[in-house]
């Protein structure tokens, strides 16, 4: 089955790109003495973190994987032979500090680059570019906002937006006319970018919510695919095996489609690491069925939608800007471009879109968005040129992965998250980000979840 993010062209690079590199050593195919087999559903980095770590501790470990790829909602590609490596999804460490993820990036002995948005540069509904002062003094204003924020939530409860709490912040802070109207856009961009939803749509309770790291933001020149092909060295890793049932009593059968055909795995116990917006599908049949409290987390907590748009130019037409933000665009679209001159020795900006945004550019075709995109563009840059080529991802089309990531809805908490990851009895384990509760939606708490499900497994 073919990965939508993927032309065949580029999956047949990774493959060759693959098949070059030295075969790993087999890990974990055989039972150690007093170990078990565990299925791990799901080649992303909670999977493979998992399966990484049983493998290591003499568990028996199948991972069965649905795409022809590894990673999940990791997809590094090589788009443009002659460029670094495109990061389709995830693609940020956040703060280089404490994070699990640095000592991995450190064994892999992966290149890194700082991106901490040290030169930005914004431009109005007309493309004037703003001045300096006045766009210190609208992140001056956001800061503010987010203070307020921060502490409104205290009392906030489930059913709360963050629209509302948007709104009493603007209230508190005492902005008004143009500052309260720009640092409003700013913030709701970044809550779009943040959740993948709307303020609407997102729980006031999640501001703050998440645990950040000191240090730099980092991302990956070579992709942060290799992060998770280390992780899958020498594992039984089957691809293009589609998960469609889990029987789970004395044992732990799963029902899979293979290019063969259907085929059931046996195994002691199962590890799912689906995607909450594939749960959401009900994609896989559980039998005995989920119980009501994981229902209902699956139901509350929302699947948010965050779609990228490269674009590639013959040269760099922009200045030195890493960051260009653009405020007044329609449907909040193309606010946030990214420069990849440095990081990706290539002259591509880089948009990112989440919530409403993303469901506008959903609406149109692809030569439409990148029309659309290069009006936003050509209103900074009068003369700007057509790109050479682009790519656009289409995460929430994704029968693998059905969104992004998972966000905290109007309604929801916490206390689904946990409930989400809570083992059935010894025999069904849930990780995946949308379990964890200060580190969701990001790659860390995938690998987090991965971890944590392992050692209850291996404590068994």
């Amino acid at each position: 089955m073919t990965d939508p993010e993927s032309p065949g062209t580029e999956a047949n690079e990774e493959t060759e790109e693959r098949s070059e590199r030295p075969q790993a050593p087999p890990r974990g195919r055989e039972a150690a003495s007093g170990r078990g087999h565990t299925i791990v559903v799901g080649a992303g980095m909670a999977g493979l973190a998992a399966a990484d770590r049983l493998a290591e501790e003499g568990e028996r470990v199948t991972v069965v994987e649905g795409r022809d790829r590894l990673g999940g909602r990791i997809h590094s590609v090589r788009a443009w032979q002659d460029t670094a490596t495109l990061d389709l999804g995830a693609s940020w460490m956040r703060g280089d500090e404490g994070n699990p993820l640095t000592s991995l990036v450190e064994e892999v002995g992966l290149r890194t680059a700082v991106f901490n948005r040290s030169t930005e540069t914004a431009y109005d509904p007309k493309g004037r570019r703003l001045l300096f002062d006045r766009h210190s003094r609208n992140m001056e204003d956001v800061h503010l906002l987010n203070e307020h924020m921060y502490w409104d939530k205290v009392k906030a409860d489930e059913q709360e937006s963050m629209e509302e709490g948007i709104k009493q912040a603007l209230y508190d802070a005492n902005l008004v006319r143009a500052r309260a109207r720009d640092a409003n856009e700013i913030v709701h961009r970044l809550v779009e970018y943040d959740h993948g939803a709307d303020a609407e749509e997102v729980a006031f309770a999640a501001v703050g919510a998440l645990h950040e790291f000191g240090g730099d933001d980092v991302v990956f020149p070579d992709g942060m695919g290799r992060l998770t092909d280390h992780l899958a060295r020498g594992l039984d890793v089957r691809l293009e095996h589609v998960v469609r049932a889990i029987h789970h009593d004395d044992g732990v059968r799963v029902r899979v489609d293979t290019p063969e055909g259907e085929e059931t795995l046996t195994a002691d116990r199962v590890l799912v690491t689906l995607p909450l917006g594939v749960l959401k599908a009900g994609r896989v049949d559980f039998d005995p069925p989920l119980p009501e409290d994981k229902r209902h987390a699956v139901e509350r907590l929302g699947s948010g939608r965050l779609e990228k748009l490269f674009l590639r130019f013959d040269e760099v037409f922009w200045g030195d800007a890493e960051v260009l933000v653009h405020l007044g665009t329609e449907q909040g679209a193309w606010f946030h471009w990214y420069a990849g001159q440095r990081v990706l020795d290539a002259p591509i900006l880089v948009s990112r879109n989440g919530g409403r945004a993303a469901r506008f550019i959903a609406e149109k075709d692809e030569e439409e968005a990148v029309e659309h995109a290069m009006a936003s563009l050509r209103a900074m840059f009068r003369k700007a040129p057509d790109p050479l080529d682009h790519h656009l991802t289409h995460w929430m089309e994704d029968p693998f992965s059905q969104g992004s990531f998972s966000y905290t809805a109007v309604g929801s908490g916490d206390g689904d998250r946990a409930a989400l990851g809570e083992p059935m009895g010894e025999r069904v384990f849930f990780a995946g980000e949308a379990t964890e509760t200060e580190h969701a939606g990001t790659v860390h708490g995938a690998l987090l979840s991965g971890h944590r499900e392992a050692d209850r497994i291996l404590a068994l």
